[in-house]
């Protein structure tokens, strides 16, 4: 009876422990509607600020930033000319890395007070940077290969080497975009939403993003979002730097044109092959470019696959702000069940 009586008792104090718990988590830290509202305006306003600031600063100073002078001056040097030609070339790439770079430092110190860590990581994000277009370039080589078995790839010719550099403008825009989408869109709104949500919505941002572009359907917007906005949002996740995701973008951008010579989101740029798709726009992308094809979204999914991979495996994956906040009051650090990843 003692024994018995005894377990009752344990029983009666552990289930008197638990409502006081339960009360304690229920009634602690009263939400506060006004600074919860004010979290969220800011975080929208940072978004928008950043994107903004680095969408029309680069744009503002591509217009009024000439460094032609300069190039000419140092070719001068060396006893060559570099004409204007009116065509994006080297002086309008190196605008298009630097000041998007430098507004973005100054966007993070000025509204985080924070160094921007995701541009950080020395020689190892110089490797991811390396690493991102062996990516990239493999990846669109993968597609052009398959588009060739298929017979709807065709080279016509081979031009000088020097029209590979009207490229680089199309990479250097991989700076900027990442930038915008990724430094900013993805990597603020999962602050509050996670990263599931985040990454759905910086997705959907970059695909409309490219609606406006020459020969651009919605079919193609989504395509984007599909294949580009997931393989480059979980190329962050996967380092939280945004090196890995520069990488692959700029080098796809560079081979899309730059090698073998088809549109870039609809963009015709002059590359070192002259090349010619043919056959229905699902499997070719129309004059909208590869990015459109159904071969591209089937050849990424993989790499797609396995980057969210490494980011779930190395405990990148973030739940919403609320759910942490619930796993928090609960009394645990265990939040795998709201999606946090194994570390």
């Amino acid at each position: 009876m003692d024994d018995l009586s005894g377990a009752s008792e344990r029983r009666l104090a552990g289930n008197e422990a638990d409502d006081a718990a339960r009360t304690q988590i229920a009634g602690a830290r009263p939400l506060d509607w006004l600074a919860y509202l004010r979290s969220w305006a800011w975080l929208v306003a940072r978004i928008l600020i950043g994107y903004y600031a680095i969408l029309w600063g680069t744009r503002w100073a591509l217009h009024h930033v000439s460094l032609y002078g300069v190039v000419g001056w140092v070719g001068g040097r060396f006893g060559a000319a570099y004409p204007d030609t009116g065509y994006p070339r080297l002086p309008e790439t190196i605008v298009a890395v630097v000041v998007p770079l430098a507004i973005y430092v100054v966007f993070v110190l000025a509204t985080e007070r924070r160094a921007p860590r995701e541009l950080g990581g020395g020689w190892r994000g110089l490797g991811e940077l390396g690493l991102g277009g062996l990516i990239g370039l493999g990846l669109f080589s993968a597609i052009v290969g398959v588009l060739a078995l298929a017979g709807s790839y065709h080279v016509l010719g081979e031009r000088s080497w020097l029209t590979v550099q009207w490229s680089l403008y199309a990479a250097a825009a991989a700076f900027r975009e990442e930038l915008m989408f990724r430094g900013v869109v993805l990597r603020i709104s999962e602050e509050r939403l996670g990263t599931w949500i985040a990454l759905a919505l910086s997705a959907l941002w970059f695909g409309l993003a490219h609606a406006n572009n020459p020969g651009a359907t919605i079919a193609d917007s989504v395509m984007v979002a599909l294949f580009g906005g997931l393989l480059l949002g979980a190329a962050y996740l996967a380092t939280r730097r945004l090196w890995l995701a520069i990488g692959i973008h700029a080098l796809w951008n560079f081979a899309e044109s730059g090698i073998f010579g088809v549109p870039v989101s609809g963009f015709v740029i002059p590359g070192w092959l002259s090349a010619r798709l043919s056959g229905p726009d699902w499997l070719t992308g129309g004059s909208f470019g590869p990015e459109g094809s159904v071969v591209t979204l089937g050849v990424t999914t993989v790499a797609i696959a396995a980057l969210l991979l490494i980011a779930w495996r190395r405990g990148h994956i973030r739940p919403p702000r609320l759910r942490r906040a619930v796993a928090a009051r609960a009394g645990t650090t265990d939040t795998s069940i709201f999606g946090e990843g194994a570390t």
